[in-house]
Formats: structure tokens, sequence, C-alpha cells
């Protein structure tokens, strides 16, 4: 991404960055909400090297970063995602959609979307149905992975799975290891044995 200053003193970059949260949004009609779309994001970074400048670090919920948020508020300030507050029986969350003016931000950032058009349908094919939950799982087993890998450490997919149970003690480890072994089978796990 350049960061090539536009007249409002807005960058390239920074169009790029809203313009792929927006088309993810678009891509997922409906089917993305916060939580959702930061581990899409992650998974783009970490899955799939699409340069995005986010820095994220193991929070309550898997991998965060606030600087997602602003660039998800800054999509809705220009009108190119929708944000409704949806009640749960637990809480609340939040449905994000397309706005109006989705493809008008597009055509600002097109090069760079279409750069990584086939990253962008592929985390929507194979994270954007999956339930928040499920999202906080997948991306905290891919985090401490690729935690342990940058340390050169190798581990079993039951210690993995024991790393990730000591972090998120709500989640079974059984449900653990079926997660990490299926991420593995699909070849995104590196620190496995």
């Amino acid at each position: 991404m350049d960061n090539d200053r536009h007249p409002n003193g807005s960058t390239s970059t920074d169009f790029a960055k809203v313009a792929i949260i927006s088309e993810l949004i678009k891509k997922a009609s409906g089917k993305l909400g916060r939580t959702g779309l930061m581990k899409c994001l992650f998974f783009l970074k970490t899955l799939r090297n699409v340069p995005l400048p986010y820095n994220f670090r193991l929070y309550t919920y898997g991998p965060f970063d606030a600087n997602v948020l602003e660039d998800l508020q800054y999509a809705e300030t220009l009108g190119a995602v929708r944000s409704v507050v949806v009640d749960y029986p637990g809480g609340y969350g939040y449905q994000l959609d397309a706005g109006t003016e989705v493809d008008k931000l597009g055509a600002r950032a097109l090069e760079f979307l279409a750069q990584h058009k086939d990253s962008i349908d592929w985390v929507i094919n194979e994270f954007g149905n999956r339930t928040a939950s499920d999202l906080e799982m997948s991306s905290t087993l891919i985090y401490i992975d690729r935690a342990l890998a940058s340390r050169n450490s190798k581990v079993s997919i039951i210690d993995l799975a024991k790393k990730v149970h000591d972090v998120k003690p709500h989640i079974t480890t059984d449900a653990i290891v079926r997660e990490a072994q299926r991420l593995n089978d699909k070849g995104f796990l590196k620190a496995i044995a």
C-alpha cells in the first residue's frame, strides 16, 4: 500500500484499509459482526499475507487491534458500511452491512482490492459463515501457533490445544483439539510437530 496524499489529507493506505473492510462486509452480506470482521482481517494478514497495517495482539476474544474499529467507524462515516445493534440472548452485537457508498469507496482503492480479490473471496468462503465463538477459537489457535513458530518451537496438536485452553478456559480442550486438527489439515498451522 502506498501512502500518496489525496487532496482531503487522506492517504491511499487509508482508503485501502477501509475499502477492504467494506468489501469484506459487502461480500459477507450481513453475516459479519465486529468480531467476525476483526478475525477475517487477522486471517488475511496472517494466512494470506495481505499487507494490512494492523498489529494484532491477543485479547479477550482473540487477536485484536483497536485500529480496525477506528477504520470501521471511518468506513461508516464515509457511508460505505452500516452498523446495526442486534440483541442476542446473552447480550448484544453488531450486524455490519454494505452502505450506499461502498462501491465509490472501492473505486478509490480499486487496484488494491483487485490485487487481493482472491484472498478476500477466500477468507469469506473459509471463515465468513462461522460463529464469533468459532472465530475466537480459530484465530487464537493460529495466533499462538504463529508465536510458537516465530521462536522455532514445535508442539503436538494436544500441546497447542492445552496452551489455547490456558488462555481460553471457557472453550473445552476437546473442541480446541478438533479445531486445531481441522486447521492443521488445511495447512494453516506452522508449529505442529
